[in-house]
């Protein structure tokens, strides 16, 4: 049987799936892929990047020639809207495309929509990071929004570079709640601890109201001066998913059951950090789980496609986070375990180049 086989994003889970077809694990499939980058650009190496340490040709991947290789068609779009229904895919500029299969990979927002329209500038889509940072970098009082993973791995990065070529000024960084307040609280208290060695001036517990070209106001009224706002708060689903038919929960993230399927489409999967797992909602948003949702996701669509039964995804109970400090040292946290030195960012960057080795 024909089937058309259609992928949305080029996230991580996405680039295993391209693997697999390149390898020749494929029927008689027509496969396109829609994303508005002919680049997709790896979130774990945004840090080395900032601090010089890996060139953008070693961070990102070339989806012209990876899906070349694999036989797929990519389509250049901005994806907007789906139309579960009539198994149909709408993009920015008005063209329409048909599937029989769909598989979403693309990411979240971190820019609340209330902000769009400020100087503030996010990752998201990640082709726009490098030229960002390259500009945020050279800033004497660069701000970062957000206390997560993200934000206070960019924040120390931001700061190595300026110390590296003796850019006077400081990195500053606010957060709504604690310093990675998603974990325990002794990680959170020694990386609160690290950001403060390290020079960066931290706002806990301070949310950002407004933003201004010169100064952001917080909701305890106070101003901090910025030359430049980089926005790396809490994820937010994509506007394709709330403009749709689909189940979302609060933040407009689609709700997929176990095998990767959207709860009420059997023909609709996803994967990454654009879903929401009923049976895990608070799995945090983070790329150790869409590393593991590839595999799963290429075997399920395949499965789905020949009439054969679909597996189950089940993320594992502790995730290994190494988060780069800055100086190729690392903070790596395992379950109760955790390491700050060199050793631990040497592991980091084993494991990314490794992990960009497959699909470039």
């Amino acid at each position: 049987m024909y089937n058309r086989l259609l992928l949305v994003g080029a996230g991580h889970s996405h680039l295993e799936v391209l693997r697999q077809l390149k390898e020749g694990h494929r029927d008689d499939w027509d496969v396109c892929m829609i994303n508005p980058s002919p680049y997709q650009y790896y979130s774990g190496m945004f840090s080395g990047f900032t601090e010089e340490i890996y060139t953008e040709g070693e961070m990102r991947v070339d989806l012209r020639k990876l899906t070349k290789s694999a036989g797929v068609h990519l389509i250049q779009k901005k994806a907007f809207k789906l139309k579960a229904e009539q198994k149909k895919i709408v993009c920015e500029d008005g063209s329409v495309y048909p599937f029989d299969v769909i598989s979403f990979d693309i990411g979240s927002k971190s820019l609340p929509a209330t902000f769009e329209d400020t100087i503030a500038r996010t990752i998201k889509p990640n082709y726009k990071f490098p030229d960002q940072i390259r500009r945020l970098r050279e800033t004497n009082k660069p701000l970062i929004v957000g206390g997560g993973a993200a934000g206070t791995e960019l924040a120390m990065a931001v700061q190595a570079y300026k110390q590296k070529h003796n850019i006077p000024g400081q990195v500053r960084l606010i957060t709504a709640e604690k310093v990675m307040s998603h974990t325990p609280k002794w990680v959170s208290a020694r990386m609160q601890k690290l950001l403060e060695k390290k020079g960066i001036r931290v706002w806990q517990d301070e949310r950002v109201e407004e933003v201004f070209e010169e100064f952001v106001k917080t909701d305890r009224g106070n101003r901090v001066r910025h030359t430049g706002v980089l926005w790396l708060g809490g994820a937010i689903g994509d506007p394709i998913f709330e403009n749709s038919s689909v189940a979302i929960d609060e933040r407009n993230f689609a709700l997929v059951r176990s095998t990767l399927q959207f709860r009420d489409y059997d023909f609709i999967f996803g994967a990454g950090d654009c879903t929401t797992m009923i049976d895990f909602p608070n799995l945090p948003k983070s790329g150790v789980y869409a590393v593991r949702q590839g595999p799963v996701l290429w075997q399920n669509l395949r499965s789905y496609l020949t009439g054969q039964p679909l597996e189950s995804f089940t993320p594992q109970k502790n995730a290994l986070y190494i988060l780069s400090t800055g100086g190729k040292k690392g903070f790596l946290v395992y379950g109760p375990l955790s390491s700050h030195n060199q050793k631990a960012w040497q592991l980091k960057n084993k494991i990314d180049r490794e992990f960009m080795a497959k699909y470039q």
